[in-house]
């Protein structure tokens, strides 16, 4: 069973979704591509035989002898060619909030038609997980309400302010979660931007980017936070 190719965030959900119990041994093609496992259709035959804690066991001693080593992964929106290694942006994004166990960070341009994009945030905020969003502080004012239509819990949201005078605009799109995982992408958090677009980006594991990353945005004097004065209908 040949794990090489792949990616450790689908190897850590697929091992907490064993060790949760939300997959059912014998495993089946049609149990795994409903919880979006479709990759491991592959080894269903040798995972099988070893039932849900010799997965785990399996999976957790591949994690550990992966850790330390940075990775780097093509992420990719729009047409690709067959044969190709990059991963779906939207499908990674969505993977990232369901990883997410502490905090996730997302900083954008644009969100247009994201009802989609941001539904998984969402869901991740709800399990308790602490989520900061930065935009212009134009789209920051009427975050909630223009792109949030699923009420509470909302997540703390912040407006770029560059100094008296600057002509300057937030035009990063990137994810940090955890304080690990670091997803910079040219990909706006749209619909177009996440599934039509042609779109580059890179997911890297890897603790010192992502605090490196994390800091100008959460200690910058640029960013003010944005209150929910009411909540949007």
């Amino acid at each position: 069973m040949d794990l090489t190719s792949v990616p450790t965030v689908e190897l850590e959900r697929f091992a907490a979704a064993c060790e949760r119990g939300r997959l059912g041994f014998p495993l089946s093609t049609l149990a795994l591509g409903s919880h979006g496992f479709e990759r491991f259709s592959d080894f269903i035959d040798t995972l099988n035989p070893l039932g849900a804690a010799g997965v785990v066991s399996v999976l957790r001693a591949v994690l550990s002898e992966r850790q330390g080593r940075t990775r780097p992964e093509l992420v990719w929106t729009g047409p690709e060619g067959r044969g190709s290694a990059a991963r779906d942006t939207a499908v990674v994004l969505a993977g990232l909030f369901a990883q997410a166990t502490q905090r996730v960070l997302l900083a954008g341009f644009a969100f247009d038609h994201a009802e989609s994009v941001l539904r998984p945030l969402h869901e991740t905020l709800a399990r308790g997980v602490a989520v900061r969003v930065f935009a212009d502080d134009a789209v920051a004012s009427t975050f909630l309400a223009e792109h949030w239509p699923f009420g509470p819990p909302f997540p703390e949201v912040y407006g770029f302010v560059p100094a008296a005078g600057v002509f300057a605009s937030l035009h990063a799109k990137c994810v940090v979660v955890d304080g690990r995982w670091v997803l910079a992408t040219s990909a706006n958090f749209t619909d177009r931007g996440q599934s039509r677009n042609v779109e580059v980006g890179v997911l890297n594991d890897d603790v010192a980017l992502a605090e490196a990353l994390e800091r100008p945005f959460v200690a910058g004097p640029w960013f003010k936070r944005v209150e929910p004065t009411t909540s949007p209908s």
